[in-house]
């Protein structure tokens, strides 16, 4: 049997954090009801939330409640294969996919059932979407609390083959942040669902459109900075009109722990400890016309550790909402720099900007203003 495994798990409290869960449910609803259409059996939902369970009811989907507390994704994951004597499986996070469509999805199961060991990713250092066969190469791994080293651990303990998915939009995008969301929205081959929702259009929604326009206009400059992996700069290279520099650092550092023991370091940071926020982003406007910022690495680099509900005040652009005085500070100076600019986490600069830049040619932001 190969089954389909949807965790979703609520993100916080706060304002922001209840709105992104909403799109993720949208999201995963969307995604369930593919992956019964590509011929995965059984579908499964996993969570303990109500309102979750019940959007995923709706798409046909079985719901099993997580069990452990606090959630540790690789004990659900074994328990649900060893219940469901599941052969293969593939399991991803509600937010993820939200662009991947059935015969994609088709394809992938077909794969799993035409290899006796395999284990597919959308990235093998971080996965999002994980799938694999047999199931019982789990019992050679340390079962992992999330998702991201899923892949790393079946290759490197367990011996499965490793080969990652054909890099895209539709493998890369995960909605973690306001920003994601917005983009996902301008996309042609946004769900339905999840394009009735509410994202933060007053907020984000004219500098995402700015920064498309950039994007397929020749002689401007785009201005990235953050875990950037090569795929995406060649394709950036070859599907974009204006120029592209390229700051990539700090590729892994949430899997090498080097955000939390302090050992991350950007060349941005030294700058932006010697010559302040105003001054930085200045600078930043200097090198390009329009900016993406993965600002988890430079927080990192500066030993900040801001709440959730900060890092979401920040890549709003909400300044006033930080309590944090160093955040607020460099949030209002990216506030007022007077150049297109969004903010966010590793997946602004990966899947993120990969389908801005599709949106982008496909006609938008005009369609989407």
């Amino acid at each position: 049997m190969t089954g389909f495994l949807v965790f979703f798990g609520r993100g916080g409290t706060g304002d922001v954090e209840r709105r992104l869960d909403g799109i993720r449910v949208a999201i995963g609803r969307t995604l369930l009801r593919r992956a019964i259409e590509a011929g995965f059996d059984p579908v499964v939902a996993v969570t303990r939330d109500d309102e979750a369970s019940a959007a995923f009811s709706s798409a046909g989907a079985a719901v099993d409640e997580s069990e452990t507390q606090p959630f540790h994704f690789g004990s659900e994951l074994a328990r649900i294969i060893e219940a469901r004597r599941l052969d293969r499986v593939l399991a991803i996070g509600a937010g993820a996919g939200a662009l991947l469509d059935v015969e994609q999805l088709r394809a992938i199961r077909i794969e799993l059932e035409s290899s006796d060991a395999l284990v597919l990713s959308n990235n093998y250092y971080s996965a999002d979407l994980v799938a694999f066969t047999p199931t019982s190469a789990l019992r050679a791994i340390a079962l992992p609390a999330a998702d991201n080293p899923l892949p790393r651990l079946l290759h490197q303990q367990a011996g499965l083959p490793s080969r990652q998915l054909v890099r895209s939009s539709a493998t890369l995008l995960d909605v973690d942040t306001p920003a994601d969301a917005t983009v996902l929205r301008r996309h042609p081959a946004c769900p339905r669902g999840v394009a009735q929702l509410d994202v933060w259009e007053k907020e984000l929604g004219s500098r995402v459109d700015a920064l498309m326009r950039l994007i397929t206009t020749p002689e401007r400059e785009l201005l990235v900075a953050g875990r950037v992996g090569a795929p995406v700069w060649t394709y950036l290279e070859s599907q974009t009109a204006c120029r592209v520099r390229m700051l990539a650092e700090e590729r892994g550092m949430q899997a090498a722990g080097r955000d939390v023991s302090g050992r991350a370091r950007t060349a941005l940071g030294f700058l932006y400890q010697q010559v302040g926020p105003r001054a930085f982003f200045e600078r930043m406007r200097e090198l390009g016309d329009g900016m993406l910022f993965d600002t988890r690495v430079l927080f990192a680099h500066l030993g900040w550790r801001p709440t959730a509900a900060e890092r979401f005040a920040s890549d709003l652009f909400d300044a006033e909402a930080i309590a944090h005085p160093a955040l607020r500070e460099f949030t209002a100076a990216a506030r007022d720099v007077g150049m297109p600019l969004l903010l966010g986490g590793q997946a602004l600069v990966s899947g993120v900007l990969w389908t801005m830049v599709e949106a982008a040619w496909a006609g938008h932001p005009e369609e989407a203003a």
